[in-house]
């Protein structure tokens, strides 16, 4: 291979990798479009009234980070305003106005989808003791806690987690220290005593309220503590010291101590949320995404066409996709076609027509077509002219079809309309060109080529996946570029003249 086409190639492989590393590292783009994840669609509805002439409802609401992305929130607030801010590490929604002497409805809908977490979570670090606890209890919590301090991190918080159901282990602490934790545990709650010993036990932790990850309608939020165990987060029960099964999946609303409701002057009577698995289609996840995003790709993206062009466009991508296939089964593999982008073309159609009845469209067009093409060659017509009754021709079977079709209630006979008539007529001709000259085996041989490019094409441009990757990254084009040149300076044996000579090469 000379070089121009070898660097060439190269710089089209780097800077396809460039803008993908780009989308995936900095902008958070899955490394698969298409894997899977399961989507759940949240409601929360409230009935709310003031007591004053301007009242606040702040409820904690999911937001999107690497666990979560949430799409397709709505907020109804009726006659009061809605503001969304965040406080912390949470995000909270706040309903804000005078309802009048009547109830108003308040109400959030989201899909929240759940990706795969990642097996690579950054540690916390280890926050300092709450302003609100004395540096004598500190003392106590670090005392009553060092029996700990061999322990792995995982033994440890099991060994805190006892505590709660008063098992303190062999020996316990001696009476005092007892007597101070419970003194404690009354004064601040078994909560803020459970934080307490996890800190002075070195375990990051933080209180959380959120929801069970289940298709449920509940009145009360569910609070549980988040603690780290050096490779994992690990949800306990506060109030027994159990801890929850990997298995159970939450939802957190809000973390570090903020209430997920809170109401100002004024009265909740009711809220209601509502949790509910739900099968959603992987273009809407992304489409959702980078129409919220205000990224310089995400800007530029096709997502951000009309619905209308889109559809064209996830087939259009693919057409390099079927060239290469071209060039692969053409170059390497030696399949004979009926020119070099007409099994494309027609891949394309069976796309409308379905693969079984687009095969045998494509073949009866063609056994007709020879038939009168080798009638009309007594005529000894000129080629244009020639060409002109086989497209005539081409077009009245498509028209007959279409009219059986009908008949039959078979749509996609209806559909041949789409098939390409003037790579018909050409392939028409080529067939009989062929079979004229080399015989009609040949000329079998290569239609048959053809229609096997044209099966393996069609695969591939319909296969969802392939279509979703190559429109979230549409700069795959610059490595399908830089595959094609490659293969454009391969001057090797094909693997159909390796098998046809290869008693040649035995006998040497």
């Amino acid at each position: 291979m000379k070089r121009p086409a070898v660097l060439l190639a190269v710089a089209l492989l780097l800077l396809s990798l460039a803008f993908i590393s780009y989308r995936i590292i900095w902008l958070g783009y899955p490394i698969f479009p298409t894997a899977p994840g399961k989507a759940w669609q949240l409601s929360m509805d409230a009935h709310v009234k003031a007591d004053r002439n301007e009242m606040t409802v702040m409820i904690g609401l999911p937001y999107t980070h690497a666990g979560q992305i949430v799409v397709e929130e709505r907020i109804t607030s009726g006659k009061l305003t809605f503001n969304l801010f965040r406080e912390g590490p949470n995000q909270v929604g706040a309903w804000s106005g005078d309802t009048g002497p009547e109830e108003e409805v308040i109400s959030y809908r989201a899909t929240i989808q759940m990706p795969p977490r990642s097996s690579k979570t950054k540690p916390p670090k280890l926050e300092p003791y709450p302003g609100s606890v004395g540096k004598t209890e500190q003392v106590l919590a670090q005392r009553l806690a060092s029996r700990w301090n061999h322990l792995p991190l995982p033994a440890r918080l099991r060994a805190v987690a006892a505590t709660m159901a008063g098992n303190w282990g062999t020996p316990p602490p001696n009476d005092q220290d007892l007597r101070g934790w419970s003194t404690f545990q009354n004064r601040y709650g078994q909560l803020s005593a459970l934080l307490l010993l996890l800190r002075a036990a070195n375990l990051p932790a933080r209180p959380v309220e959120g929801l069970f990850l289940t298709e449920s309608v509940t009145m009360t939020t569910l609070h549980w503590v988040e603690v780290w165990t050096g490779h994992e987060w690990e949800n306990l029960k506060p109030e027994t010291g159990e801890i929850y099964r990997k298995s159970v999946a939450f939802l957190p609303l809000t973390t570090g101590g903020l209430p997920a409701v809170h109401v100002s002057h004024g009265e909740l009577s009711e809220v209601r949320w509502t949790l509910s698995e739900q099968i959603i289609s992987r273009w809407r996840m992304h489409f959702e995404r980078i129409q919220r995003s205000n990224r310089f790709l995400d800007r530029w993206s096709l997502f951000r066409l009309p619905p209308e062009f889109q559809r064209t466009f996830r087939i259009l991508l693919l057409v390099p996709i079927g060239a290469l296939m071209i060039c692969v089964l053409r170059n390497l593999v030696g399949f004979p076609t009926f020119g070099i982008f007409m099994p494309v073309l027609m891949a394309l159609a069976f796309r409308n027509t379905g693969l079984a009845y687009g095969l045998g469209i494509f073949a009866g067009v063609v056994l007709i077509g020879y038939i009168v093409r080798r009638w009309i060659d007594k005529l000894r017509l000129l080629l244009v002219p020639r060409l002109s009754v086989i497209l005539t021709l081409v077009v009245a079977c498509i028209t007959v079809f279409a009219l059986l079709g009908n008949k039959l209630g078979l749509r996609e006979f209806m559909a041949v309309g789409l098939l390409p008539f003037v790579i018909l007529t050409m392939t028409i001709e080529r067939f009989f060109v062929i079979a004229e000259e080399a015989g009609i085996g040949e000329g079998l041989w290569t239609a048959a080529g053809s229609a096997a490019v044209a099966t393996i094409t069609h695969e591939i441009l319909d296969f969802e996946p392939f279509q979703l990757t190559f429109f979230v990254y549409p700069e795959l084009l610059f490595a399908v570029a830089a595959l094609q040149i490659l293969l454009g300076r391969y001057t090797g044996y094909r693997l159909s003249e390796l098998i046809r000579f290869r008693k040649l090469g035995g006998s040497s």
